[in-house]
């Protein structure tokens, strides 16, 4: 299988897409690595490796990826990282959280830059992207709330719902004030990068708890925007997944059996 991926005016053609790798787990050895290429320790599904993906996809960087079962993790991997994903190993050293190694890919690169020029800028970009990651712990809420009665539960997640959608409606102020394509302006830039993950996963709600009220909000409409601009961007069109395939993930994650490897077996 080829694929072709455009990034920063170039194409590469790549001959297959390096992260439809089985996940290691429990008792497979480190494979060897490249110490002069990037690989990522990964997992498919994870909102937080997406991040590194997606930049160095945008950047058009070679990387190599290890999937790791994160239920059943290798030996090697917990004594090497604190057990999460993304990481970088890079010439022999583990880079862990995703936005220390975007930022480190990013600077691998200075002539294709993510982040704005201007300091000031950076960390306007910065603290969006701090803001909006207050939905993080609503989104997983509202697939876990728990509650005495059914008609408890679907009221807690209602609940945290409303609470996420507050984040929501916060990102779609800021885009209105931007009036750009993108949270980074005309082009895709670290900020969208790195707050896209959560978005893409945003259908599961209404997908896993039809009838709900777990509706994307129809009246933020300059998100809707975004997200159709985001969409279109070539490392997303790559990487991303329908809400679907997250939301099938999703109903096996948090019970104790989970195959990560869906999206390699066949008919899935």
């Amino acid at each position: 299988m080829s694929s072709v991926v455009w990034a920063a005016g170039t194409k590469i053609k790549m001959s297959s897409t390096p992260w439809d790798v089985p996940h290691l787990a429990d008792g497979a050895p480190e494979p060897q690595a490249d110490p002069d290429r990037i690989t990522v320790l990964n997992m498919r599904f994870c909102p937080f490796a997406s991040r590194t993906i997606l930049v160095l996809l945008t950047k058009n960087i070679p990387f190599d990826v290890v999937n790791i079962n994160l239920k059943k993790k290798p030996d090697w991997f917990l004594e090497k990282t604190d057990g999460t994903v993304s990481v970088i190993k890079y010439k022999g050293k583990y880079i862990l959280e995703s936005l220390v190694n975007s930022d480190f890919v990013d600077e691998m690169e200075p002539s294709t830059a993510l982040h704005p020029k201007y300091p000031l800028e950076k960390a306007m970009g910065r603290l969006l992207v701090e803001k909006a990651g207050k939905m993080v712990r609503p989104f997983y809420g509202i697939m876990m709330a728990k509650g005495e009665t059914t008609k408890e539960v679907k009221e807690k997640r209602k609940e945290i719902f409303n609470e996420m959608k507050k984040t929501l409606e916060y990102m779609d102020k800021e885009l209105k004030k931007k009036g750009s394509k993108f949270i980074s302006g005309n082009c895709v830039g670290m900020t969208d990068l790195m707050v896209w993950p959560w978005i893409e996963r945003l259908p599961v709600h209404n997908i896993l708890f039809p009838g709900e009220g777990m509706e994307f909000p129809s009246e933020l409409t300059s998100l809707h925007a975004w997200i159709k601009n985001m969409w279109e961007v070539p490392a997303i069109k790559m990487y991303g997944l329908e809400g679907a395939a997250h939301a099938k993930f999703y109903t096996q994650y948090f019970s104790e059996h989970c195959d990560f490897d869906m999206l390699l077996t066949k008919g899935a």
